[in-house]
């Protein structure tokens, strides 16, 4: 999902779905704001706008994106997941 992550170029999100259909957990991104449709449930989406970083991180991104797993809900992810 890290991976994901970083390929993000500007605005969107990387999501951690279940596809309905299947079962199997998939890391889709979105650009923007678009929302997660179709045979795919989100269970855990990572805001990958510089606004959710910024000012904490500044253009240090990645260090973002390693840093986030530490302030996951994991929790409520297997709550959606189930």
């Amino acid at each position: 999902m890290s991976a994901k992550l970083a390929g993000i170029q500007g605005s969107g999100w990387a999501w951690l779905v279940k596809d309905t259909e299947t079962g199997a957990l998939q890391v889709r991104t979105y650009a923007n704001q678009d929302p997660v449709v179709g045979q795919f449930k989100p269970l855990l989406g990572i805001d990958a706008w510089e606004h959710a970083y910024y000012l904490q991180y500044q253009n240090r991104k990645a260090e973002y994106f390693s840093a986030i797993w530490d302030v996951i809900n994991w929790k409520a992810a297997e709550r959606r997941f189930g």
